[in-house]
């Protein structure tokens, strides 16, 4: 007797659903996590997850957050995974390298760049990537690179100068995202993509970077997504989306860049010290399987777009937080007036870091509505207690910089702009930077943290010495997150602000 197709689809529907009702059971009443506290509507299943990052756009770190509210610091937020919300014990989970953490696999998928350290989830594999080039970014490293940090500098000046002249609206995504593509690019590649001297700061890589970020939701519950668009035609991509097009000439650049530098390197001498990322990703001394070309395009491709895009967002946020908080940028001057007065025109990175009330400032903007609503996670490889709980070994935990940054216990008051309150910290012998979670911690910190840091204080105290702005049919709204795509977006899917210079002193 043979089956319609009718039945056959109604065996296949009847085996999906009692599968899904296995599932469901099982997450409810016999996974490790079953007694943890949380909705019992987002342990059973992904679908929750899926309809509010999916369907709705975003919303689920808004839900984290009011489960956080109701069941407390430790939450049950998928069938795999537990959110954490204790600023005194993020250090515990997030830690050194001594305790081993790996990363959660279902998260490795978000940025489209496979086999990089940063989608490593192996943690003896991330650190034997990583180990490659954290020479480059180490603290003394950045500092030999401060003049080349700063003449980029200069040259944003020099731009808003003329764009004064002119009475130009800028958009800050990508005034402040040339900056940071030439600085990066220098740094990493040898040589700048020079975004800031293009008239009107095009830097196609802001579109770029915003596709990557709006579809990552996707790429996580859907990973083969990738595999099957690598696939297409390049004019088939850039019909589904033109700005695929810089991707594709980026992608293409990358290619060759690395591919000179395996060719390079084949013939260099083991004494050599590499002077660019790819030199340090070519060099002879790594493993042959950690040289591919894949690899190396795709580390190259992390670097350039984390540091131009996280960085470049920062730069705006305070430069709308120095427009919106005229007291502020007040005393940010008087600060630094102290160092004119000593015959210091051009201060150092060094010497800006010396600057208590300007740290202050950098330290609140990194903390205030922080924009990183991702999830970071870790999966530790032994039981891990906490309070009356013990976590399994294998279990996913995460945390939210978004979240553990307006921690009350630690920022009374988290919705008021404050820098005072790290001024006042310090005085009590505090360190409240310990609970800034902006940049992640442990093994896994961002690796371009130093470069960030440079490019953070010489950016600011020249926008603040040298002019006066205003914003244009923007307001902090325009900032604030109310969707994640692993970055915050606003309710209308974009963030960022207009400014223009209305004064140069």
């Amino acid at each position: 007797m043979e089956l319609s197709t009718i039945q056959i689809l109604a065996a296949f529907a009847s085996t999906f659903v009692s599968y899904c009702i296995y599932k469901a059971v099982y997450n409810l009443y016999f996974h490790p996590l079953a007694k943890f506290p949380g909705p019992r509507w987002v342990a059973a299943s992904y679908l929750a997850e899926f309809y509010y990052d999916i369907v709705r756009g975003g919303q689920y770190f808004k839900k984290i957050i009011e489960m956080h509210e109701k069941y407390g610091p430790i939450v049950r937020i998928t069938p795999h995974e537990l959110s954490l919300n204790d600023p005194f014990f993020y250090d515990k989970v997030f830690s050194s390298s001594a305790q081993k953490r790996d990363k959660d696999r279902y998260q490795t998928t978000q940025g489209g760049l496979p086999s990089t350290a940063i989608t490593t989830i192996d943690h003896d594999l991330h650190r034997q990537r990583r180990g490659y080039v954290s020479h480059l970014f180490s603290k003394k490293a950045i500092s030999s690179l401060e003049p080349i940090i700063q003449s980029k500098v200069d040259l944003l000046v020099s731009k808003l100068k003329q764009a004064h002249a002119k009475q130009e609206t800028l958009a800050g995504a990508f005034v402040f995202a040339a900056l940071t593509t030439d600085v990066v690019t220098h740094f990493a590649y040898g040589e700048s993509f020079n975004e800031l001297s293009k008239p009107g700061f095009p830097c196609e890589l802001v579109n770029v970077m915003r596709g990557l970020l709006l579809s990552c939701h996707w790429r996580r519950f859907f990973p083969t997504l990738d595999v099957m668009l690598n696939r297409l035609p390049a004019r088939v991509l850039t019909w589904l989306d033109p700005n695929l097009i810089a991707y594709l000439q980026f992608d293409s650049y990358l290619t060759q860049l690395s591919q000179d530098a395996l060719d390079k390197n084949r013939k260099a001498s083991l004494s050599e010290k590499p002077r660019t990322l790819f030199d340090a990703l070519a060099n002879p001394e790594i493993p042959v399987q950690e040289r591919t070309l894949e690899r190396m395009k795709n580390e190259s491709a992390v670097v350039l777009l984390a540091g131009l895009d996280t960085t470049a967002r920062f730069l705006m946020v305070m430069t709308a937080y120095l427009v919106e908080f005229p007291d502020v940028l007040a005393k940010l001057r008087e600060e630094m007036r102290g160092l004119e007065e000593k015959g210091v025109e051009k201060p150092s990175w060094t010497q800006l870091e010396g600057l208590p009330y300007l740290t202050a400032f950098i330290y609140e903007s990194l903390r205030y509505r922080c924009y990183l609503t991702g999830r970071f996670s870790r999966v530790p490889l032994q039981p891990l207690a906490y309070k009356e709980w013990v976590i399994p070994a294998q279990t996913t935990i995460v945390g939210i910089p978004y979240l553990m940054n307006s921690h009350p216990d630690v920022f009374p008051d988290p919705d008021t702009f404050r820098p005072e309150r790290w001024i006042e910290a310090t005085a009590r012998g505090e360190h409240l930077e310990k609970y800034l979670v902006t940049f992640s911690k442990g093994s896994r910190i961002c690796l371009g943290i130093n470069l960030a840091y440079a490019e953070l204080y010489l950016t600011v105290a020249a926008l603040a010495k040298n002019f006066e702005l205003e914003l244009v049919g923007s307001t902090l709204e325009d900032i604030n997150s109310h969707r994640d795509f692993g970055l915050g977006f606003n309710k209308e899917y974009d963030f960022g602000v207009d400014f223009r210079v209305k004064r140069v002193l």
